[in-house]
């Protein structure tokens, strides 16, 4: 077995995490389930299938997949989420990868399902993410969502894929794009990032495009076009928020401005009375 740890960040997983951790078996002797308050049996089915199971406090994802690695028996780290899972190709591909060069990360293709439906065209059927790293040289941010991985070190690719089942109905997509939005917005916010015209009203449509048109998104018949459609709404929705965050900051920030000139302008008499 190769020295490699799978981290796995769940929250009522139930119907996932043991056929996730099953595939994980094949490439790690090392799995650890970093659960966020599960109440549907997700921890107990962990343990039944192997992985040595952490309970935590959610904060964010970043932080999960950090408090998972710093408890690995490797330094070398597969992260995973719950509906996830690793494909024999790639299980291979891991087995005769050489891991002595510590300073890389490798970006790792991500096979995209809509229902039992592979997704092979438009923005998810071109997806890669950043999934193998040692723990000594690369660390996940704390954003609130989108966490990527902090590391000064060179980037490869893996060819051989992740299978993703992250979409089991289109309502349920919709629904975590609505909340990745908010996410993303106040993620934007502390990034100081402005939500222009451009970006509320004119990246929608391109991102929309892009996927159905530029990369053949159209190809995968009605899923691609529902997909295509999700990705613009998603987009007008996050800068949609990050306004909304701008304006009730800016407002905060009037009502500290004012009290603060108020108490500034106040003689030194009205202190002393009180």
């Amino acid at each position: 077995m190769i020295s490699i740890t799978t981290v796995v960040i769940t929250k009522n997983e139930a119907r996932n995490i043991g056929a996730c951790i099953r595939s994980a078996h094949a490439v790690s002797d090392d799995v650890i389930v970093v659960d966020c308050g599960s109440s549907d049996g997700t921890a107990t089915i962990a343990e039944a299938c192997g992985a040595k199971v952490i309970a935590v406090e959610w904060q964010c994802y970043g932080h999960s997949r950090n408090t998972g690695a710093a408890a690995a028996k490797h330094d070398w780290i597969l992260s995973l989420d719950a509906d996830e899972r690793v494909s024999p190709q790639l299980a291979n591909a891991l087995h005769g990868l050489d891991l002595n060069d510590e300073l890389c990360v490798y970006k790792i293709r991500r096979e995209n399902y809509f229902a039992s439906k592979q997704l092979r065209y438009g923005t998810l059927g071109f997806e890669g993410v950043v999934r193998l790293y040692n723990r000594k040289f690369a660390q996940w941010d704390l954003f609130p969502v989108h966490e990527k991985l902090v590391a000064n070190v060179s980037k490869r690719k893996i060819m051989q894929p992740i299978i993703h089942f992250g979409i089991e109905n289109l309502r349920e997509h919709e629904q975590k794009k609505e909340h990745y939005a908010f996410l993303s917005a106040q993620k934007y916010l502390q990034q100081n990032k402005k939500a222009t015209f451009i970006k509320r009203f004119v990246s929608p449509l391109f991102n929309g495009a892009k996927s159905y048109f530029f990369q053949l998104g159209f190809l995968d018949g009605r899923e691609g076009r529902q997909i295509a459609v999700t990705i613009a709404y998603y987009t007008w929705l996050k800068y949609k928020y990050l306004h909304q965050l701008r304006k009730q900051a800016r407002g905060k920030e009037a009502v500290l401005q004012t009290t603060a000139n108020v108490f500034a302008s106040a003689p030194t008499s009205f202190f002393a009375k009180r």
